[in-house]
């Protein structure tokens, strides 16, 4: 639960960072534009009002929030003089040994037995709680 939650509010910021609210609230006004104006004409004809260029009051809001936020956004333009140049040492080889061989064959029973205890009788009950 607590995952679905954290997937949720990132997507949720992503969605918001990327100005994807402001399509929401368009999407919104075409649809209450386009609402009003089947009212009193036929779909068609309510659906090319709606999108030949006339504005409501939210369609006008959303416009200039977009455009109050790409002004804000502006970075000014900074020039490097120089480059970084990064250099990565060689990593050294790590080796690492076989692991020892264990002697162990069918007819020998002594290698199987070695440190090992016999499970406990009744196997122990897994509570889930």
């Amino acid at each position: 639960m607590r995952q679905r939650i954290q997937v949720l509010v990132v997507t949720l910021l992503c969605f918001i960072a990327a100005g994807a609210q402001w399509d929401l609230v368009q999407v919104y006004a075409w649809g209450r534009m386009m609402a009003d104006h089947s009212r009193t004409m036929t779909l068609s004809d309510a659906v090319s009002k709606t999108f030949d260029g006339e504005m409501c009051p939210i369609c006008r809001m959303v416009a200039k929030a977009r455009q109050k936020e790409q002004s804000q956004s502006n970075v000014p333009e900074v020039r490097i003089e120089s480059k970084i140049l990064l250099f990565f040492q060689a990593v050294p080889a790590v080796i690492v040994g076989a692991p020892r061989a264990v002697a162990c064959f069918p007819g020998d029973a002594s290698a199987m037995t070695k440190d090992r205890s016999a499970p406990p009788v009744p196997p122990p009950k897994i509570i889930v709680g």
